[in-house]
């Protein structure tokens, strides 16, 4: 189950990855090739982004990957309370980037660059983050975590469904990834196809 659960959450962590290449990406090309803005594509990257890493994601390791290792070791304590405090932030982050690019569809002075610079800022901390998770977290996961805990690791992160509110993620989060494939330029749509 060990092997199974991290390559789960390493394959969530790709398509995350993937999502914030098409963003950075997009950003690049308005600020260098003065390319016109994609804002039904930038809308749909940040529903990504609200709809999966937020909501189900990241909670998933806070609530079975993160716990479980506190339960073994004290070793991990500041790394795991940095990696939350990463988390916490990321949701305010996300909402002014929703804000901005409002902002900036409506041409209110300044909110373009100021969207840009967030869209740096934000996608950096999440790359950061995903390493420091599989550089630092993963290792020390592998070490002290025990069968049953990997077993519990791996339904929760498996888990398509939630009967009692009939909510499908990874449904949901693979119908805004093939939208986002289908308005993405060539290059992004390419790059990012498995």
């Amino acid at each position: 189950m060990r092997t199974a659960a991290i390559q789960i959450i390493k394959d969530e962590h790709s398509a995350i990855s993937s999502v914030l290449y098409a963003l950075r990406y997009l950003v690049r090309q308005m600020r260098e090739a003065a390319m016109a803005p994609n804002f039904p594509l930038l809308r749909a990257i940040l529903d990504y982004i609200v709809s999966y890493p937020n909501r189900w994601h990241h909670p998933k390791e806070d609530d079975y990957l993160f716990l479980a290792v506190k339960r073994r070791t004290k070793e991990a304590n500041a790394l795991i309370a940095a990696l939350e405090k990463e988390h916490q932030v990321g949701y305010p982050l996300i909402e002014n980037l929703k804000q901005l690019l409002l902002d900036f569809q409506n041409d209110r002075p300044g909110a373009r660059e100021d969207f840009f610079n967030l869209v740096d800022r934000y996608t950096e901390l999440e790359w950061q983050h995903m390493r420091r998770e599989e550089d630092d977290l993963f290792p020390i996961a592998e070490r002290v975590l025990t069968a049953d805990d990997w077993k519990e690791i791996y339904a929760a992160f498996r888990e398509n469904d939630n009967p009692l509110f009939g909510i499908k993620p990874k449904e949901e989060a693979e119908r805004l990834y093939r939208r986002i494939l289908t308005l993405a330029p060539a290059p992004i749509g390419y790059a990012s196809m498995p």
